[in-house]
């Protein structure tokens, strides 16, 4: 599951935006919950202290982050990623930015930088809401109260400006910025392609023995127990019959299980590009030729080429247009991507520069649920 917490990790970096969006649906609340918790401090970064309240709002927004895109169930898996518990990589996730912020707030004293008054209405209202909004369940679990929600709207606020003011000026460098671009190689390979060629259609009658079909959840399902045996045994038996010259548009009537062509006798027209690399070999056929037998996630293929058009001189400007776009697009992604590997370079500095001292025994008895376990099961301990 390597790339779950790197899909995820995204949504943690960035929790507290969530907060600032605020929410549309007010709940009655009490001003103010009682904290049965002790609030003990957690993190010492140099002088400061981090008590345990202050990061209850950062385990609440990541375990929601992480129900959202992988279930409730998602803190059943054991080995979510590296052997991680996918509850230890959450926490994880909570120290990193909790230290994070903690650290920009610190910088943004000694460049003089704070909200204005205008700004703190703004916060405190979406604070507001978005407290309003939660469930007085997660109020209960995690001791928020509205004071903590709206400390963490302002830190995160700080904490953007001093990454906005260290930033805004940066500029990457054209070298930079085509090294990013020809990493990624569906770029490349649109970039290197002959338009001719890549827009070229092909005209054909399909045959298609199905194995697989879609369930609820949009997900390919074997029809049946025994179905790949049988259907690659009929779709031999159509391929030879084709080859040897059998009427092909019988053989569509007879055998393919395509119900969007069938009705056409088999024909329709396809725009290789858009198309899984494995049928492009179709291409290299000429007008009259059966194509091999392909294997798709669905069953199995068989093709006779028809015609191959080419691109219109229209259909080419048109698609230089759209590369144009996609491009500029991707330069705006990595312009912001490379922006931020030179801020992390001057935050790691600053990071490497303070003293952050974790209290691994409390930390281990808190969990990403909000509670404070004296006999916490399994190791909690974050490495």
């Amino acid at each position: 599951m390597e790339s779950t917490y790197g899909y995820i990790s995204k949504f943690i970096l960035l929790f507290m935006c969530i907060f600032l969006v605020g929410c549309s649906v007010n709940k009655s609340k009490g001003e103010q919950l009682d904290v049965n918790k002790d609030n003990e401090t957690l993190i010492t970064i140099d002088d400061i202290d981090i008590k345990t309240d202050e990061v209850m709002p950062y385990l609440l927004q990541v375990k929601m982050e992480f129900e959202e895109l992988g279930g409730e169930d998602v803190w059943d898996h054991n080995d979510f990623s590296g052997g991680k518990k996918a509850e230890d990589v959450a926490k994880l996730g909570v120290l990193d930015n909790i230290i994070r912020t903690k650290i920009l707030v610190e910088k943004a004293n000694d460049m003089d930088i704070a909200i204005t008054e205008d700004e703190k209405k703004e916060i405190e209202s979406q604070a507001l809401k978005y407290y309003n909004d939660l469930d007085e369940a997660d109020i209960e679990s995690y001791s928020l109260t509205k004071e903590s929600i709206l400390n963490s709207f302002i830190e995160y606020r700080i904490a953007n400006k001093v990454t906005f003011e260290m930033t805004k000026d940066y500029i990457p460098k054209d070298e930079e910025l085509e090294n990013k671009l020809l990493e990624n190689q569906e770029y490349v390979a649109l970039r290197s392609s002959d338009l001719e060629e890549l827009l070229i259609n092909i005209r054909v009658r399909h045959i298609l023995i199905k194995t697989h079909e879609k369930n609820d959840d949009d997900e390919y399902i074997l029809i049946s127990p025994d179905i790949e045996e049988k259907a690659e045994e009929q779709a031999n038996e159509v391929y030879d019959k084709a080859v040897s010259g059998e009427n092909y548009i019988k053989l569509v009537k007879q055998y393919s299980q395509d119900e969007n062509s069938k009705e056409q006798d088999g024909e329709y027209i396809l725009p290789l590009r858009l198309l899984d690399e494995k049928f492009h070999s179709l291409k290299d056929l000429e007008p009259g030729d059966i194509s091999q037998i392909i294997q798709s996630d669905y069953g199995y293929h068989i093709f006779k080429i028809l015609e191959k058009i080419s691109p219109t001189k229209e259909e080419i400007e048109q698609f230089e247009i759209e590369f144009s776009n996609y491009e500029n697009q991707l330069k705006e992604r990595y312009k912001e991507q490379l922006k931020n590997d030179a801020f992390n370079k001057i935050y790691n500095e600053w990071e490497n520069n303070v003293v952050v001292d974790l209290n691994e025994e409390l930390w281990a008895k808190m969990d990403i649920f909000g509670n404070i376990n004296e006999n916490p099961i399994g190791d909690k301990k974050i490495e």
